[in-house]
């Protein structure tokens, strides 16, 4: 299971943040179900960026990779860097 790793401080912003990353990808990924998986990440990119969140165009390839294959994604939460 890969995890994506978000800062305290997100989350305690936003406590649902879990939530919406799993919901966001989700429908990201279904609405560009006929899209190569690179089109997928760009989709998912901007569908973050839409709920405040930043994700690296690779790892947005890695997330749509990984529930492409029926594996999951856990977001872990740490503490972020000074």
């Amino acid at each position: 299971m890969t995890e994506f790793r978000i800062t305290h401080d997100i989350h305690e912003a936003h406590p649902d943040i879990r939530e919406r990353l799993t919901a966001t990808t989700i429908e990201a990924i279904n609405e560009s179900s006929a899209r190569s998986a690179e089109d997928a990440a760009r989709v998912l990119l901007h569908k973050l960026a839409e709920i405040g969140v930043h994700m690296s165009e690779p790892a947005c390839l890695a997330a749509v990779e990984r529930i492409r294959s029926g594996k999951q994604l856990r977001f872990e939460i740490e503490p972020a860097d000074d």
